[in-house]
């Protein structure tokens, strides 16, 4: 049954508290649509609305144009809860601001979210908080969709986005004990034109505590290949930038969720930054967690996550094992050319983390390039480490993007670390520096301070001479550094022979 609201009172005949006491006693599948005049007002709460507690479409999308036309002013009471037997309900199309704490929350499960400015008035640039989480996923809430996967007929691809998910005073999505969600072409963090900062309090999105295999962007490629000059924002992606503490934090036990397609820390065109203050991703005492840009079958990169421009780390990876991070940028704007700086290293994998991988053959490497630390870190006593087919220092095929630091910087004293079949080349510091107490590291075939194919020390840009080479040196190891360097290494190679 369809139930109309007519007004924007608190309560009463044609109220939106009236249709959804009425979609809750009336069994079954419901919609609630809004009259046209309403187009453009806001409804101002005095008291709480009722708990959804069965299956509803509510759309505020009067006039089909996709963006909100319809505010529900909270004034600080409590936010919108589905409740249980409120399974395969929907929420499209409003600008839901100033809940008393979090402004959405979800007890059902396969609960669509779409079209959204939540925390965000509804000309998408102005901030008005909720005073918690944008959206909470509780514990039991599994299969949801935030945001949308199919790209849009008529409209570019760059202008298409689902939910504006900012200013909140908590994380603008927290995911707390609940599995098998997931989040896809949102702006979270941000304008709803991307170009601008309004950042949640909190984290972009927060995977806690024993929440698995939840899916944060999608592997749609949009016609994506930058290795051929074709650059297209994944669709299925989020933009997670502008927020106060990491873009995304995964951590408390939350193994097997997956990043795709994302931009975290830039602008909505991945060559500018909007920094998220602490990490673009961290991974914290969390197993088996993965970022990945494509698979070995697919063509390089389609759907790469970007995670640049941010405070600290782009990534950083602790006490976590069996992280797998496949074809990604880390320092290097979508187009790579564009650096894009995160503020220390473009990955940092630290504590005991066991085993992560990092790259693999051609189109899995990653591109560490342009940061304001390292290119890669690893420390404490990492081991099971490798770095396999790693741009460390340049584009992807192309010219130089230094790291200010190192290449790869190792001092982890954990062992069986291995640096294998990586270009190291342009960094103000060294292409590949083993230091401290570092032990058991395997130096396979790299090229170090050549172009990609290790044919040639400089290139040209117009009248300018471009080098190739390290700042410093090519391999350095000091302290009490104890690697494994294989003889053949210091002999020349070819290095078509090898996977760059």
């Amino acid at each position: 049954m369809e139930f109309v609201v007519s007004n924007n009172d608190n309560l009463g005949d044609g109220s939106l508290r009236w249709a959804l006491d009425q979609a809750n006693g009336n069994a079954g599948f419901d919609q609630i649509s809004f009259d046209q005049s309403l187009s453009g007002q806001v409804i101002g709460l005095v008291t709480s609305l009722p708990s959804i507690t069965d299956a509803v479409e509510i759309s505020g999308l009067i006039d089909g144009s996709g963006a909100p036309q319809v505010q529900i002013d909270f004034n600080n009471q409590q936010g919108l809860i589905f409740a249980q037997g409120a399974d395969r309900s929907s929420l499209v199309g409003f600008s839901l601001v100033d809940a008393g704490s979090d402004c959405i929350i979800l007890n059902a499960s396969k609960i669509t979210i779409q079209d959204n400015y939540i925390g965000v008035d509804l000309d998408g640039f102005t901030t008005i908080a909720n005073h918690g989480n944008g959206i909470l996923v509780n514990s039991g809430s599994h299969d949801n969709l935030i945001g949308t996967l199919d790209e849009l007929t008529g409209i570019p691809l760059e202008a298409q986005v689902s939910n504006v998910i900012s200013g909140n005073i908590g994380d603008g999505i927290k995911i707390f004990k609940a599995n098998n969600n997931r989040v896809a072409n949102n702006r979270i963090g941000t304008t709803a034109d991307g170009t601008g900062e309004l950042g949640n309090t909190g984290n972009g999105i927060s995977i806690a505590s024993g929440s698995n295999r939840n899916i944060i962007g999608g592997d749609a490629s949009g016609g994506n290949d930058p290795t051929k000059g074709v650059f297209v924002r994944p669709p299925q992606g989020n933009l997670i930038s502008g927020n106060r503490l990491n873009g995304v934090l995964i951590d408390k036990g939350s193994t097997r969720n997956t990043l795709l397609g994302n931009f975290i820390g830039t602008d909505a065109e991945g060559t500018s930054s909007i920094g998220n203050v602490l990490d673009g991703v961290a991974i914290v005492n969390s197993d088996h967690n993965s970022l990945i840009g494509t698979t070995r079958n697919q063509s390089p990169f389609i759907y790469y996550n970007v995670v640049s421009g941010n405070g600290r780390n782009g990534l950083r990876v602790k006490n976590s094992d069996n992280i797998t991070i496949h074809a990604n940028f880390f320092g290097l704007g979508s187009d790579n050319a564009t650096i894009v700086a995160n503020g220390g290293n473009g990955a940092l994998i630290e504590g005991d983390s066991k085993r992560t991988q990092y790259g693999g053959v051609i189109p899995l490497g990653n591109v560490n390039a342009g940061n304001g630390g390292n290119g890669i870190e690893v420390k404490d006593v990492v081991s099971g480490f490798i770095t396999f087919n790693t741009f460390g220092g340049l584009t992807a095929f192309g010219g130089i993007a230094p790291n200010q630091g190192d290449g790869i910087l190792i001092t982890s004293s954990g062992g069986n670390n291995t640096v294998r079949t990586n270009v190291l080349s342009g960094n103000i510091g060294n292409g590949l520096h083993i230091s401290g107490n570092a032990k058991g590291v395997s130096v396979d075939p790299n090229i170090i301070g050549l172009n990609t194919y290790g044919t040639a020390a400089t290139y040209q840009v117009g009248a300018d001479t471009i080098s190739w080479g390290n700042g410093k040196n090519g391999i350095l190891v000091d302290g009490s550094a104890r690697p494994h360097c294989h003889r053949w290494q210091q002999e020349k190679f070819d290095s078509s022979e090898y996977n760059f």
